[in-house]
């Protein structure tokens, strides 16, 4: 009788460990917006070496250099950086950037910026810049320009570049396989929506068979992306499972 129980112990923890599942989450990405009007105001690309999210100019403003030559005491309420470490004034802004964590549809935005004071009233460029990968295995669709609240343009396939990592273009006067943008300038706020797909998405557990996490830890921009899975952990036990995470160094 105890040898029946041992092999019904053994059997029944032999079914629990057939019937383990693998989930794999979606690495976290970011994307932040950037721009450059014809007064040549602008926030650039997470990676730019002068401006990007590794310098204290990215995250809550944005740089001014004005028209026709360095703009020096032209515009006094702001900070002038032309004689120290950058060529430009720092006017505030306040940017919604996000995380690109599986296929969806985001949204970044930028805003609280004084367009008035430059007299900026047109766009060389608006961009997505991301850290996904320019391998061909991200693939954008439906990207939306919103101005003030209101969609202005829409591009059902923005054109792509990048080497390394993706820019989502939707003005750039540089490429010729992009339109210009012709919608009103904003007085308020600039946004982009768009949908990303390739990435795929975290596979839902079933209820009592796995025991799922992931830890997303995000690094320097400057060491780009790397996924490496991981075992979670394994248990024989009623209902245990192997999980693995998916993590970015």
């Amino acid at each position: 009788m105890k040898m029946r129980k041992v092999l019904a112990a053994l059997a029944a923890a032999a079914v629990a460990t057939t019937a383990m599942a693998t989930v794999a989450s979606a690495a976290d990405y970011n994307a932040y917006i950037a721009f450059q009007t014809t007064q040549y105001s602008f926030r650039n690309g997470w990676s730019d070496a002068g401006y990007g999210a590794a310098t204290p100019y990215h995250a809550g403003s944005y740089i001014v250099w004005g028209a026709g030559d360095y703009p020096e005491e032209t515009y006094p309420q702001y900070e002038d950086n032309f004689d120290y470490d950058i060529n430009g004034y720092t006017l505030p802004a306040t940017y919604v950037d996000t995380v690109v964590s599986g296929d969806g549809t985001y949204t970044v935005e930028a805003k609280d910026l004084d367009w008035s004071v430059t007299g900026d009233s047109a766009f060389n460029l608006i961009q997505v810049s991301t850290d996904l990968p320019a391998d061909g295995s991200v693939t954008i669709t439906n990207a939306k320009i919103i101005v003030d609240g209101a969609e202005t343009a829409s591009i059902d396939n923005p054109a792509c570049e990048g080497t390394e990592y993706l820019t989502i273009n939707l003005c750039n006067i540089w490429n010729t396989e992009v339109a210009a943008y012709t919608g009103a300038f904003p007085t308020k706020s600039l946004a982009v929506e768009f949908t990303v797909s390739g990435l795929g998405a975290a596979e839902a557990p079933a209820a009592g068979d796995v025991a799922a996490s992931t830890d997303s830890t995000k690094g320097s921009p400057d060491t780009g992306i790397e996924d490496v899975a991981v075992i979670g952990g394994l248990a024989v036990l009623a209902g245990a499972a192997i999980a693995f995470t998916r993590k970015r160094k």
